[in-house]
């Protein structure tokens, strides 16, 4: 039996170094479920390693794909195992979680406890507990490359996968490698994990077809008087006191211990890796609804090979998306914008985008039901759970995980769509991702890809006006002007005629700020307009101060029905002196008599066919002492 140990890395002034707990980079960010997709979201942990996890191995399926021969259908299973009495000691024995147990004591509770990124409670706590269940989860693959890669060199993908962080960017799919292993992290209670990985032999690698490594990932601690950084190896120690992988036959060998099914490298169906997550924080239930909301696209495209399914004690699973009401309507979409449509349903539209700088952009395909959720409030007004609905574009690109909801209305009628992005504009639309793949970002940040930005910025500025133009079309014409028909204003006529009504509306009151719009409307495309111009703030008449701090908001929306409808994205220039708080929509400076604050503006391009009004509002928050 091969030895192995967890192993600590000392902190060392002569290498580059961070702090172990990794699973950190998504824990303060927000998982997105607007609208409709509130009721019953999956758990943040849930939805990353869905997100995540499933992604790293796809990328790595479709790499796979390209070779000769090409591999069988990728597949993944998620199995939750729970073991308890000898099972629970040979399990702890084989993973060596007495050592881990010891060094958390070691480390303390409370705030110690805090700083490694660890919960209050864990498995280690409770090893010789027997009435304590050991919970782990086992994720299997197949159908992709493996982990391959020579170790001693930066090209191990192992090494990429489990020890780097954000290292080099994936020729094509996801993103950088390492950011997955996030989501694993957040996965477990102890921030422990283990990866037995087959792969094709080749000359780089000596013969070496399999590989296993664990890696535990606490935060920055002192120990004894050391400092660590908080990463743990799982392996097998070299007379240098390094720590590598397991290899071949004492990677099986370390495998069969910890009940992983073993994995021949002779049959090409076994190439791929098996994680094992200590504690899953994840439920089963949880990471079902996850898998459905974010991989319908690929579960549901019959000319996609992908497989998932979820093992539990009551047996196997598989993601059945169509059942849930709000992703059928999604898939109807997506059904839209992926096969050739003749858009005779008046309820439905498939619309491909105008090219950007010369690329084929994409295809949209919206859906809407009239006498169902296009008007929720007709049907769902007895509903225990209410919710502000919006209308909502599932966006994606070529690895067809949902990138985002994207909220492309906020009034009905609502609609559901897909955007899929035409392979011309992938690798652009990638660049604007953040870490956790989540959205297609507009504003680059000081580092950032200008171009790229620009370009998903047109992008979903098109996705919004056609929403707005499709929704237009679902609204029921106007009754003839004869038969137009205006109660109140009837009943007012006749209250005047009698003598009985108000003489005449209220004056207006006094106004402290004067306020003077100048907006033009310029041609885009020739099928798109936009809004540029300026707007003057000055002290009025009615002000008896010198000076005055305003606040101001400008706001630039369609009209639909005489009355504001959506808001177009607006580009603000304030003058000197005035400036937005974070997360607010207005800008707040200093007017002094005499001198009017001017700001100019542009609009985000909207469908020419559509009326716009700019709405400038301004109060005076604070008047200069007498």
């Amino acid at each position: 039996m091969p030895q192995r140990r967890w192993v600590w890395e000392p902190f060392s002034p002569d290498t580059t170094s961070l702090s172990g707990d990794i699973g950190k980079l998504f824990r303060n960010d927000p998982v997105k479920a607007p609208g409709v997709l509130e009721r019953e979201a999956p758990t943040p942990n849930a939805a990353v390693m869905a997100r995540e996890v499933i992604q790293n191995s796809w990328d790595a399926a479709g790499e796979a794909r390209r070779l000769s021969p090409p591999p069988p259908e990728f597949a993944i299973e998620f199995a939750f195992h729970s073991a308890l009495g000898d099972e629970k000691l040979s399990l702890a024995r084989a993973l060596g979680l007495d050592a881990l147990a010891d060094r958390l004591r070691a480390c303390g509770r409370g705030e110690e406890r805090a700083k490694l990124g660890l919960r209050e409670h864990t498995c280690l706590d409770s090893l010789d507990d027997n009435r304590s269940p050991l919970s782990y989860l086992v994720i299997t693959e197949t159908g992709t490359t493996g982990m391959y890669g020579a170790w001693a060199t930066g090209k191990s993908r192992m090494y990429l996968a489990l020890a780097a962080l954000g290292y080099t960017p994936k020729p094509d799919g996801g993103g950088s490698y390492g950011y997955g292993k996030a989501g694993m992290i957040r996965g477990s209670a102890t921030h422990s994990i283990v990866a037995y990985t087959c792969f094709r032999d080749g000359s780089a690698e000596d013969g070496v077809t399999r590989r296993l490594l664990g890696m535990t990932y606490w935060g920055q601690h002192t120990l004894n008087g050391e400092s660590y950084p908080g990463f743990a190896r799982f392996g097998c120690e070299t007379d240098e006191e390094r720590v590598v992988p397991f290899e071949n036959e004492e990677a099986d060998e370390v495998a069969q211990s910890l009940g992983l099914a073993l994995r021949d490298p002779a049959s090409g169906s076994d190439f791929g890796t098996t994680f094992l997550v200590v504690e899953p924080t994840v439920d089963p239930d949880h990471l079902m609804r996850a898998i459905e909301r974010y991989w319908w696209p690929p579960l549901e495209d019959s000319s996609i090979p992908f497989n998932i399914s979820i093992r539990t004690e009551q047996g196997q699973r598989h993601p059945r998306p169509k059942k849930d009401p709000v992703l059928r309507t999604f898939i109807e979409a997506y059904e839209l914008a992926t096969v050739p449509q003749d858009n005779t349903h008046p309820h439905k539209r498939s619309t491909k985008l105008t090219a950007i700088k010369g690329a084929p952009a994409g295809t949209l395909g919206m859906v809407a039901d009239l006498i169902g959720w296009s008007y929720p409030q007709q049907t769902e007004v007895d509903a225990p759970h209410r919710v502000e609905h919006r209308s909502l574009i599932a966006l994606m690109r070529e690895p067809r995980m949902v990138v985002e909801y994207y909220v492309a209305g906020q009034t009905a009628p609502f609609v559901r769509g897909v955007f899929v992005a035409d392979q011309a504009l992938d690798g652009d639309l990638r660049k604007t991702e953040p870490k956790g793949h989540d959205a297609w970002q507009t504003k680059p940040d000081e580092d950032g890809d200008t171009a790229a930005a620009e370009i998903a910025e047109t992008v979903l500025n098109r996705i919004k006006s056609n929403v707005v133009t499709f929704r237009m079309s679902l609204k029921p014409p106007k009754p003839p002007q004869e038969q137009l028909r205006l109660p109140e204003f009837d009943k007012l006529m006749r209250q005047l005629l009698r003598g009985d009504g108000p003489s005449a509306p209220p004056p207006a009151g006094p106004r402290d700020v004067s306020i003077r719009l100048d907006p033009i409307l310029e041609d885009v495309n020739g099928e798109q307009v936009r809004a540029v111009g300026r707007a003057k703030f000055g002290l009025s008449e009615d002000f008896t101060g010198e000076a005055a701090t305003v606040q101001v908001r400008l706001r630039y929306v369609l009209v639909e029905d005489d009355r504001a409808g959506d808001a177009v994205p607006l580009e603000i220039q304030p003058p000197a002196g005035f400036a937005r708080p974070h997360d607010s929509d207005h800008y707040t400076g200093e007017i002094l008599r005499g001198s009017p604050a001017e700001f100019t503006f542009q609009s985000a391009p909207h469908d020419a066919l559509w009326t716009g009004r700019m709405i400038a509002e301004a109060d005076v928050v604070q008047d200069d002492p007498p």
